[in-house]
């Protein structure tokens, strides 16, 4: 999970169309009592999170949300990802 989060943002940084998306440490502790089935295998982990605060940046989202989606890798192309962190919509992403 950490490495995958530093990836992202250091794609995303030196991308031709750069995004910077905001990562979060989150300590062992933290991360599995929000994640239960993940096995904590460091300390921590970055994890990315959302940062748009502002109203304005709503008019954002979709393209920020499909930059930052473009720049993580579907299972089988570097990640797995365990099946319960997939949404039942056909992505990883949250419905709209």
């Amino acid at each position: 999970m950490d490495a995958a989060s530093a990836r992202v943002l250091a794609d995303g940084m030196s991308a031709p169309d750069p995004v910077f998306p905001c990562t979060l440490k989150a300590d062992r502790e933290s991360f599995t009592a929000r994640h239960p089935k993940v096995t904590a295998d460091d300390e921590g982990a970055r994890i990315l999170r959302s940062v748009l605060m502002k109203p304005e940046s709503e008019l954002y989202v979709e393209r920020l949300h499909d930059r930052v989606e473009r720049l993580t890798p579907s299972p089988g192309k570097g990640m797995t990802l365990p099946a319960y962190l997939h949404n039942p919509h056909g992505g990883r992403s949250l419905p709209k």
